[in-house]
């Protein structure tokens, strides 16, 4: 009885341990973050997307808003993680979403 319950429980370690982060390609994703000062709002947005094209969460009109265009943008649902480059031959830059109102497509 010990033993199938040391096997079953080893079994699962095993399972979780191959599970990796799963990034999806998205066309822009938004940031907002607002306070009583108004916020910010970040939009990450590919080559082929324009602003007017990107969704974002609500915020006061004195919110300031950055617009970063990107080769390659990818993000992470299940850790709020998301991915970017600027060019091709460039490594992936890493940011989190945690803490903010975000929205991608």
């Amino acid at each position: 009885m010990i033993t199938l319950l040391l096997f079953c429980c080893s079994k699962e370690k095993t399972s979780n341990a191959l599970s990796s982060p799963s990034f999806v390609t998205v066309t822009y994703l938004t940031l907002t973050n607002e306070n009583t000062e108004g916020g910010s709002q970040f939009a990450y947005l590919q080559s082929n997307i324009t602003e007017d094209l990107a969704i974002f969460c609500f915020c006061l009109e004195s919110c300031s808003r950055e617009i970063i265009n990107v080769f390659a943008l990818e993000y992470n649902e299940d850790t709020t993680e998301f991915r970017f480059k600027f060019n091709p031959s460039d490594e992936f830059q890493y940011k989190s979403s945690r803490d903010w109102c975000t929205r991608s497509k």
